[in-house]
């Protein structure tokens, strides 16, 4: 006995590191020279992480950076930051240590400066972050507007699962207390929220104000073409008109607007025009989605063979113009509706870092099938990401998938645009 006290007395042990960050999402509100910054910073389980500021930027995150970040956020002191990273990153030189904390608070300084950029987070950007990366949960979700007593819930459990971002669809006609009601909730939970619809379905009253005064982040609206007869065919009649309106609007209000552009035969001949138009309109944000056919074109739906050089068209014009773009995954035409209803259901959701919710609570992938993986409210989100359509989802996403026929094509960063297994079918909004 007295031996053994003497070793836990005398034998030198290197102290082990503090315990790892753990994951989970941390948000903050800041104010400075009367604008208000709000913070999330998501950290993932491999250590990793992305911080996201006013809704608006988001810069991707090493195990250091995170810690830094967490401590900036949590206005610890340089001396006490650097303390912990010694102890956490033992094998690191003090001088990196010490130039990594510079940047990231030329970072959190960058990321605050008030910008009208929406958060497109665009898969993959090897300058950031090279290679494979682990995701707990998607960044975004995508929820149909529906009653309180199903949406609160939902946007509860968002934030509890570590989901930052919240898009909320807008069904025709929509029930402007009900989306108003789920505005402030999510802002009260401290969610980035957005809306995505036609305008003329956000036209109606004061509601986009309202929806502003609400604490909205963003809109996305669809604008499928700068010629007026085109859109209104796909989105109704005055939609055009009203999607103008809306964007000017916006730009009053200040708050980030996004165009949803549907890439169908119809709207690809006058993609060039579309962008110049919403650029004219103050709009530089612009996502796009395909409906895409597996065999020969199908009433307007752009043929597989076709994908590629469809994909590699909106690079080219939107780069051209100088608008940040995000390609969601292309929708499988579905011959039991019209290309116009099918066009106005939308993606299934806002990209490869999100996911679709219905109102309901079950969950389903950005591309495939339209599986059922879990339920939000009823099942934990372990089961849940575990599920095999979100096994498959992960193997495509924590990976680039290029292959040598477009090497050069961001596009392809998580499924060949022109491989049907990669599209969505049905689930639309």
């Amino acid at each position: 006995m007295t031996t053994g006290l003497l070793d836990k007395i005398f034998t030198l042990r290197r102290p082990q590191p503090p315990a790892p960050v753990p994951p989970g999402l941390y948000h903050t509100v800041r104010e400075a020279d009367g604008q208000i910054t709000r913070l999330h910073l998501r950290v993932e389980p491999d250590g990793s992480g992305m911080l996201i500021a006013n809704a608006a930027a988001a810069a991707r995150l090493s195990p250091v950076g995170v810690v830094i970040a967490r401590g900036l956020l949590a206005d610890q002191s340089e001396r006490d930051i650097l303390h912990d990273l010694q102890d956490r990153f033992q094998d690191s030189p003090a001088a990196r240590l010490e130039h990594d904390l510079a940047q990231v608070k030329l970072l959190l300084r960058d990321l605050a400066q008030p910008d009208d950029r929406y958060p497109v987070f665009n898969l993959e950007d090897a300058a950031v972050l090279p290679g494979k990366t682990s995701l707990m949960a998607p960044l975004e979700a995508s929820l149909p507007l529906a009653a309180p007593e199903q949406m609160m819930p939902i946007l509860s459990r968002l934030w509890d699962v570590g989901i930052p971002h919240v898009t909320i669809l807008l069904p025709a006609n929509p029930n402007p207390l009900h989306l108003t009601r789920a505005v402030e909730r999510a802002e009260d939970l401290g969610l980035i929220c957005g809306v995505s619809g036609r305008a003329s379905d956000m036209a109606a009253g004061g509601l986009l104000d309202d929806l502003a005064l609400a604490g909205l982040d963003h809109v996305t609206v669809f604008y499928a073409s700068a010629d007026a007869a085109v859109h209104d065919a796909l989105l109704g009649s005055g939609d055009h008109a009203a999607a103008e309106t809306l964007f000017r609007r916006t730009q009053m209000l200040e708050m980030a607007d996004v165009g949803l552009t549907p890439l169908v035969t119809a709207t690809i001949n006058h993609l060039e025009a579309t962008l110049n138009a919403l650029l004219a309109l103050h709009v530089t944000n612009v996502s796009f989605f395909a409906v895409a056919a597996a065999a020969d074109e199908q009433d307007g739906a752009i043929p597989a063979p076709a994908m590629r050089q469809v994909a590699a068209l909106v690079e080219e014009e939107a780069e051209e113009a100088r608008v940040a773009y995000l390609w969601l995954p292309p929708v499988q035409r579905d011959p039991s509706l019209t290309l116009a209803q099918q066009v106005q259901q939308g993606p299934r959701c806002a990209g490869d870092v999100a996911v679709r919710i219905e109102a309901d609570g079950s969950v389903m992938p950005a591309r495939g099938p339209a599986t059922n993986a879990g339920n939000l409210l009823q099942n934990s989100w372990e089961a849940i990401w575990d599920h095999a359509a979100f096994r498959r989802y992960r193997g495509r996403v924590e990976a680039p998938t290029r292959c040598q026929m477009c090497p050069g094509l961001a596009i392809c960063a998580a499924d060949c645009p022109a491989e049907p297994a990669g599209w969505a079918t049905k689930g639309g909004r």
